[in-house]
């Protein structure tokens, strides 16, 4: 009888990937995640007796007026082997959901005009805690700039997708010619590659100033007597224009790429046949390439989409973040300890998520309607 060997082989050459995602993405994103949804706060533990030691009967929130009924002062011992004289309060109160709670508490945890007098306490220390809330998703759905940063970044994606795609693919069926000059071309096509996205913002901020290269060259033909202002409160769709165009021209390159890889997995033999058939290049494209291109283009639509809701930089370099916002932008505004943000990591992890989960969604309906023939039979 043949004894079965599982070959562990594959699977230890792909531990090292699994450890990888959950160490640098799994584990922070859901650390990240879990800012959103929680709350770091402080809980004061109302105890039955005047002892640390003592069973809790209830908990107060921060910053809520309890009655005093009754005081002990007790010796407590220091480090040093010296004591001091403190007070146990017994008090007597409504947490915030009515509840009626009474016990004792130590001075440390009440402000109280009079230790040996007053009959009124102040709750102002305790335990944190971390509770589960929606209450940093409600400020940020809630939030007035929240509507404007959804909206332009839509329509950003709405704009930069499929003028990148018809770019890129005629781009690769360029190089894919074979024509004289090709490797000029690739070199060319390739140049934004190796600039950054901030780089690239001041290279169209450069171009649309009041005296850029735009107004300069209209000046100069003619057409304006002085110069016009794009880049203003004004004219908003100026700036989305030049946020588009700078878009395209630093990242269409990606999407070329992955389509020349595509166009080279494709074989020869296809094209040739309908050559030999009569089928002009529009047929080819429309019949041959693009069908075949189908998981090629699958992968640059997640890619560009998830790219395309991370756009910061740019727009930071063209508009200041201050006319024209966005999701990522609002994100860091949240999270910028500076002068210029307000330091609220949970309201940026909200916004964060919300990036995180709405490019998910867009991944999961490409990976369902960019679907090859044989993907399709499948189901």
């Amino acid at each position: 009888m043949k004894r079965f060997r599982m070959n562990l082989a594959p699977y230890l050459l792909i531990l090292p990937s699994f450890i990888f995602l959950a160490v640098f993405f799994a584990w922070p994103m859901a650390r990240s995640l879990q800012l959103a949804i929680t709350r770091d706060s402080q809980i004061l533990p109302v105890l039955a007796e005047p002892d640390t030691d003592s069973r809790t009967v209830g908990r107060l929130e921060m910053q809520i007026e309890v009655a005093v009924t009754d005081r002990i002062k007790q010796d407590e011992l220091l480090p040093n082997g010296r004591t001091r004289p403190v007070y146990w309060f017994k008090i007597a109160g409504k947490t915030e959901s009515g509840s009626e709670i009474e016990g004792w508490v130590h001075q440390k945890n009440l402000f109280i005009k009079s230790r040996t007098e007053s009959e009124t306490a102040r709750v102002v220390g305790g335990e944190g805690e971390k509770e589960w809330t929606l209450d940093y998703i409600d400020r940020m759905i809630h939030d007035y700039r929240f509507q404007e940063a959804l909206k332009t970044t839509l329509i950003l994606l709405v704009a930069i997708l499929p003028v990148q795609f018809v770019l890129a693919i005629i781009m690769a069926l360029v190089l894919q010619a074979q024509l004289r000059g090709n490797t000029l071309f690739l070199y060319i096509y390739a140049i934004p590659l190796g600039i950054s996205d901030l780089a690239a913002g001041l290279v169209w901020v450069s171009i649309f100033t009041q005296r850029g290269f735009l107004n300069t060259f209209l000046q100069q033909i003619g057409l304006i007597d002085a110069p016009y202002i794009f880049l203003s409160n004004e004219h908003k769709s100026w700036m989305i224009m030049a946020i588009v165009l700078a878009e395209i021209w630093r990242a269409t390159s990606i999407v070329m790429v992955i389509v020349v890889s595509g166009l080279q997995a494709i074989p020869r033999e296809y094209l040739e046949a309908g050559e030999l058939f009569g089928a002009s290049l529009w047929q080819r494209l429309r019949h041959i390439i693009l069908p075949l291109l189908k998981p090629s283009l699958q992968v640059a639509l997640i890619l560009r989409t998830i790219l395309a809701f991370q756009v910061f930089a740019v727009v930071v370099a063209i508009t200041g973040g201050q006319v024209l916002t966005v999701l990522a932008y609002e994100t860091y505004r949240w999270y910028d300890p500076g002068d210029n943000g307000f330091n609220n990591p949970n309201m940026a992890s909200a916004y964060a998520g919300f990036i995180t989960l709405v490019s998910l969604g867009f991944a999961l309906f490409y990976l369902r309607t960019v679907r090859t023939q044989e993907e399709a039979a499948r189901e």
